[in-house]
């Protein structure tokens, strides 16, 4: 298997239900689930936005949330992983329209 650059992050949707919203799940340490209510406000925001309230931060083990830098750190992640999954999705949908 070939290293992956984001192991852990997945990107998760249910289009059937809730086609506003998005989530971002990660399962390295410390665990978190980010939800996000309206995706059209999502891809025009800053990261300082997405920060401060734009989305709804869930530790999965309350317990053991992690460091504030670990959390940080997990946010960040999650943020740059959003944006090239757009990225791809963007270019996945141009070559397909060729």
């Amino acid at each position: 298997m070939a290293d992956q650059k984001y192991p852990g992050c997945w990107y998760c949707d249910n289009i059937i239900d809730h086609p506003e919203q998005v989530g971002l799940l990660y399962l390295g340490f410390p665990r978190c689930f980010v939800l996000i209510p309206s995706i059209g406000d999502f891809y025009f925001s800053t990261y300082e936005e997405f920060l401060n309230g734009l989305c709804k931060v869930n530790w999965l083990d309350p317990s053991n949330k992690g460091t504030r830098e670990e959390q940080e750190e997990v946010l960040r992640i999650l943020w740059n992983f959003s944006a090239e999954q757009e990225e791809k999705e963007e270019e996945l949908y141009r070559n397909y329209d060729e």
